[in-house]
């Protein structure tokens, strides 16, 4: 049976991986996608912090909202042009005639589009540092940046993946993906902003936005694995 199950796990692992190689590749040839969300990033912090320039203390208070409002903007324009770039290339097409698992297309996207995300995320948080003096560093406030990102893009994979056979996909994708992700980027803003002291805050205190990040991973990602066929197929 231990060797049925791991002969059968192979072909999918494998599809997850070949999927992740493929999105990285095209990125790396065509820059087109973790560059842009750069690019927007960093105008977009540059814009605020100047005009925030003369209330350097309100920048401060508001620098880990602002934080994941620039993952969030980013993010979306990082997964529209991602999608984008499948459906101009048509390799949308050929990666659903392959007899492979939608799951693993699924999983693979996740994961692909979760390595842009924490690479503009790792620029980010040393322009945060630089801009507005926040202990961002911090153990705790990296790992809930990194379990927000992975139920973002979840919700932003199956989101943008019913969007993009439309004509109107620039606009759907943040009509729909913004509100669904709210309640996770409350929850992580939450979490992030109580590390954001002198002395660190007890588990008690940052508990409850935790685990619901946490839940709402869970909640992205189960309903990517049982949906996803039917998303792409429709």
């Amino acid at each position: 049976m231990n060797k049925s199950s791991s002969s059968d796990m192979t072909p999918f692992w494998t599809a997850v991986w070949s999927i992740v190689w493929k999105d990285l590749q095209i990125e790396k040839h065509t820059r087109q996608t973790l560059s842009v969300m750069i690019m927007f990033s960093l105008v977009t912090v540059v814009m605020f912090n100047f005009a925030l320039e003369a209330r350097l203390d309100a920048a401060r208070n508001v620098a880990t909202g602002l934080l994941w409002a620039t993952i969030l903007l980013a993010g979306t324009l990082g997964l529209n042009r991602g999608m984008a770039l499948e459906r101009e290339n048509q390799t949308i097409d050929a990666i659903l005639i392959a007899p492979i698992s939608r799951s693993a297309i699924f999983l693979g996207k996740v994961i692909g589009i979760t390595i842009f995300s924490l690479m503009l995320e790792a620029v980010l948080v040393v322009v945060f540092i630089i801009f507005f003096n926040k202990p961002l560093w911090r153990p705790p406030v990296l790992i809930v940046l990194v379990l927000g990102t992975i139920g973002y893009v979840a919700a932003g994979v199956l989101v943008t993946s019913m969007t993009i056979q439309t004509r109107t996909r620039e606009v759907l994708l943040p009509v729909l993906l913004l509100p669904l992700s709210l309640p996770l980027v409350l929850a992580a803003a939450t979490a992030v902003a109580s590390y954001m002291f002198p002395q660190l805050p007890t588990w008690g205190e940052v508990q409850s936005p935790i685990l619901l990040v946490i839940i709402y991973d869970i909640l992205m990602l189960t309903a990517g694995f049982l949906t996803y066929h039917y998303v792409v197929e429709s």
